[in-house]
Formats: C-alpha cells, structure tokens, sequence
C-alpha cells in the first residue's frame, strides 16, 4: 500500500501548486502594493478615464499652497462640474514657484503624456513677481500653446490681472496684454483671472495677502467651472 500513500501525497502537492500559482475570480485586487507603485511612477493612463480628463497646468495657484489637496483649485473644480452633471477627471499639473518657462519644461510629462481632452494653462503669475520679460512669458506661452495644438488638446488660457492699473507701455500693461492677444491668436477660449473676486477680499486669501484661503478657492472655482461649463459639454 505504499504506493497508494506516494499518490495521495502527490496529488495533495499538485492541488497546493494549483492554489498558489492562480486565484479565485471573485477575489478583490487590492489597490495598495505594486499596482499602486506602478501607477506612482507613470502619469494617469489616458485611456482607463472613461470621463473628460483635464490638466491644470500651473503655479501655485492650481497646486493649492499651504491647502489639503482636496482643498486645491483642481479638485474643488473637478467637484463642481461632477455636481453639475459633468464627469469629469481632473490632473493637478501645477508647481508652486514655477514660472512659464518650468511650465514650458515639463509640457511633455505633465500634460502630453496624460492625452488629455483639455488643457487649463494658467501660468505667468511668477515670471510678472520675479520681473520676468513679458516677452520671455509670450514666448513660453506660445511654446505651450503651440504644442497643445500640435498634440490636438484643446486649450482654455487663463489670463493674468496685475493689481495696479496698468499704464500705457508700462511693464504691467505689456503682461496684461500677453493673454488675450495669445487667445486671440490661437482662437482659445479666455479665462481673465483666477484670483477675480478673490484678491480684493483679504478674508479669502491667506497671510500673505497673495494665495486663497480654501473659502477663497471655493469662489474661483466656482467662477472657473461656470466658465468652463459649456466646454466641457
């Protein structure tokens, strides 16, 4: 009877190598472990959204400085037009203290490799407080924008206010003019100003009289997914 327990013995492994090597269908895939390191390292997968993805690229304004990420422009907006009927995912692209020429640097990673369906381009607030050339700042923009066309994504440009009144051929006035003559231009659509009706409000900013409290970022996005609305539809 020997061989009959060298059977048993060697259908029992057989039945264990077949628990290991497979798993049961129903079983949940956790998305802790490697799949989630994996996700880390690459930009979100364009083709898993089955909503409108859109790429906010900009400063700190869109990354949300000194806020929880939830809290952040991106995010609070994405939750607006999901509220409105609109799904849609939203890409937080924006890097506090970057300027248009970072933004410029890093088109490839943090929007082109996202295929997104649009693009919210919101830089230029740092190159006008580090006295940046408006020429330089064009000239980045253009950059951009001219990528997003060649890549086929269509682009909303948000535009920049500065807080004094800009006079004639003054360093202000030349900033300010940078936007709409490039919407112009490029024939895409014009957002003025993030901070519109938040900068004037000292309770809707923070200490330093410059980012958004999370109230603040409330009313810009609410104001931005008003605007973007009929876009996205």
């Amino acid at each position: 009877m020997r061989w009959l327990g060298q059977l048993i013995v060697i259908i029992m492994l057989s039945a264990f190598g077949l628990i290991g090597c497979g798993q049961a269908p129903d079983t949940p895939v956790s998305i802790a472990g490697t799949a989630q390191q994996d996700t880390a390292q690459t930009p979100p997968a364009r083709v898993e959204a089955q909503a409108p993805v859109v790429v906010f690229l900009g400063d700190s304004l869109t990354a949300g400085y000194n806020l929880s990420p939830q809290d952040a422009l991106p995010e609070q907006v994405g939750l607006r037009l999901n509220a409105a009927g609109l799904p849609v995912t939203v890409i937080n692209a924006g890097v506090s203290g970057d300027t248009s020429a970072n933004g410029l640097a890093r088109y490839d990673w943090s929007v082109k490799s996202a295929n997104p369906d649009f693009l919210i381009l919101a830089l230029g607030a740092n190159d006008y407080l580090q006295n940046v050339p408006p020429e330089t700042t064009r000239s980045n923009l253009m950059e951009i924008l001219n990528k997003a066309k060649a890549d086929n994504i269509p682009v909303i440009l948000v535009g920049l206010k500065p807080r004094s009144k800009a006079q004639t051929g003054s360093r202000d006035a030349k900033f300010g003019a940078i936007y709409p003559e490039l919407a112009s231009q490029f024939n895409v659509p014009f957002y003025p100003a993030l901070l519109e009706g938040v900068r004037t409000h000292p309770d809707l900013l923070q200490s330093d009289g410059l980012h958004p409290t999370a109230k603040g970022v409330e009313v810009m996005a609410g104001r931005l997914a008003t605007f973007l609305n009929p876009f996205i539809q």
